[in-house]
Order: C-alpha cells, then structure tokens, then sequence
C-alpha cells in the first residue's frame, strides 16, 4: 500500500511513524490517496463437467443431477442454460437466475433416445462469473428395444395316452427382451391338444415368467403331432412349443420320456458399454465358452446331463472385442433320474 503525503512539511515525524508501521512513503507531490483492495468476484463451479449415461433402451430414460455453485464473494447471474438436443433434456431453474454466495442450483438431465447409437450434446451456461461461459458434455448409448419371448421347454412328446384321458405338462415363458409382451392370442393346432391356465391379454413385464399347461386327449388311435402357438403383437414371429403323441385303445400306456433338465442363467448389465456378452461353462474340466456374444441378460442352457455339477460365469465384451473378467460363478447341480 502506498500513500502519498498532502502535508509536506510533517515529513520527518510521518517516515519515522511509517518505518514503525512498515508502510512505504512516496514523497513527490502533495496529492492525497487512499488504499484500495481487490474487487469481490462471482465464481461459477459445476458438480461435473461431463456426464455418461451409458447404454439406454430406445422408449426408456436414464436421469443424472447437475449442480450449478456460486463458490466466489459476489452474487452470480446465470444468464442462460441452454442445451440443444432431441434425445438430451434439461429441467430446473429458469434463468436468468440469481445465485448467492454459497448457495447453488439443481438441474435434471434426462437421457431419453430415439434412434439407435452414440448420442452426444452439450450444455451451455452464460453467467457474470469470470470462469463464463462454462459448458457440460452428455454422452449416451442407444440400444433398440428387444421383444423376446423364451419357451421351455420347447417340445413336449405325451407318448402313448389313453383314448379319452387327458396328460399334462407344464410350460414356463420368460420375457427375456427388454420391453413388456402383452399376449394377443394363443392357438393349439394338431388334433386332441389344447392348453390351460393362459389367457389373451395377459401382460408379462421384462425378466417375468408364466407357467401354463398342455394337455393332450386322443380322440382317435395313433400318432398326433401339432404345435402351440403364442401370439402377440410385440413379437416378429410367434413362441411356439411343438407337440406330439399318441392315442392308444388299450389301458396300457408308455411311460412318458425323461425330463429334460436345463439351467436359466440372468445377470445384472455391464455398468460400462458394451456389445454383448459371453456365457462360460466348467462341467469339471474347466471353464469353456458355451455361447458366442448374445445381447439379452439372460440364457438358458438345456444341454445339461443328468447327475453333473456345472458352474457358471459370465463375461462383457465391448464394441472392439475386448472381453472383462469372468463374473461371480453361479453352480448348478442336475439331479440323477
């Protein structure tokens, strides 16, 4: 701080009181002025400069938090928050907007795709601080929807059956996609078939099963064949569960063939990007691929053998083949007949 003298003739006293004060004089001219300090200023801070929504289904959303600070001495002026996009979205404060010291604001971004790929836009803010303009980056993957419907098990043989008796069997669906399937319709084609316990309508949510029954009533001796068809206007193709049998006039029946075991596998998403991923299996001489890069989060394995312990694993593997570390190990453990 300097300080220049208007009483010229006090110079003696004056510098023995300023070196005592460790202040410096500047004694050229008499003009008078007064100390100044350093302007307070408004300093804008952000919670993220960038955010990554990852990989979202095309008809869902993802949300993420940004908050907007005043970390300086002033009040802040937010002039404008802006983002241009048609699958990034802003909710939150209008602006101009006034932000004290201390005090800070929330905005919503929601990632809500379109159209299928990388998506990228950017958020632009304009405000009174220094450190202005500021912008934030959005990042996000869009997955199409997938309608799956899973069918297990897939055939079902009634061997031999009494005329006029009735056999059933139970099937379980599973909607492996990632959008809900409402049923349409159900058909049963093939003479003496039918179904039970599924009604057109219903809806089944994503990784949720039904279980409904078919049965078979031979009207007439011999063989039958047909299939059960489920229709619904989510899927590009029907489920279908072939079926056969045969009627007999005796009263003696063949024993209906051996269960077929298998092993439904589900896992959580990748938190990083990813194409797929790829399903392992140590039937006890040790891990080896059974699937090449599925999609979905789930798969069923129905090539298990009676009386054998498997174990599991899973791994990601992402747009350029690069595959991660094996998941926790789920055993399964096949029952002898």
């Amino acid at each position: 701080m300097f300080t220049r003298l208007s009483n010229c003739r006090s110079v003696g006293s004056i510098v023995a009181a300023a070196f005592l004060l460790g202040v410096a004089l500047a004694f050229a001219g008499c003009t008078s002025y007064s100390p100044h300090s350093a302007t307070s200023e408004a300093v804008l801070s952000l919670s993220a400069t960038s955010f990554n929504f990852n990989t979202v289904v095309i008809g869902k959303s993802a949300t993420q938090t940004l908050h907007i600070a005043n970390t300086g001495a002033a009040p802040l002026t937010l002039n404008s928050v802006t983002l241009k996009s048609s699958q990034f979205s802003l909710t939150g404060p209008s602006a101009p907007r006034t932000i004290l010291p201390a005090q800070k604001v929330d905005y919503t971004l929601t990632f809500e795709p379109s159209v299928a790929g990388n998506a990228t836009a950017a958020i632009q803010i304009a405000s009174n601080a220094s450190n202005s303009p500021a912008a934030v980056s959005l990042a996000g993957v869009a997955e199409k929807a997938l309608a799956a419907l899973q069918v297990t098990p897939s055939s079902i043989s009634f061997g031999n059956q009494k005329l006029q008796a009735t056999a059933t069997q139970n099937v379980t669906i599973k909607n492996t996609g990632d959008i809900n399937i409402t049923i349409s319709g159900i058909t049963a084609a093939g003479a003496g078939f039918g179904y039970s316990s599924l009604s057109p309508g219903s809806t089944i949510t994503p990784n949720q099963s039904l279980t409904f029954q078919i049965w078979f009533r031979p009207q007439t001796s011999g063989s039958a064949s047909g299939h059960i068809s489920i229709l619904s206007s989510n899927l590009s193709t029907p489920a279908s569960i072939d079926v056969s049998g045969a009627g007999v006039s005796s009263g003696t029946t063949s024993p209906l063939p051996p269960v077929q075991h298998s092993v439904a596998l589900s896992w959580d998403p990748s938190a990083s990007s990813v194409t797929g991923y790829r399903v392992y299996r140590d039937d006890g001489s040790g891990f080896l691929p059974l699937t090449s890069v599925i999609g979905g989060l789930t798969y069923t394995d129905a090539t298990v053998v009676s009386g054998t312990t498997y174990h599991y694993a899973v791994t990601a593997v992402d747009a350029v083949g690069d595959e991660s570390s094996f998941s926790n190990e789920a055993t399964a453990v096949i029952p002898t007949p």
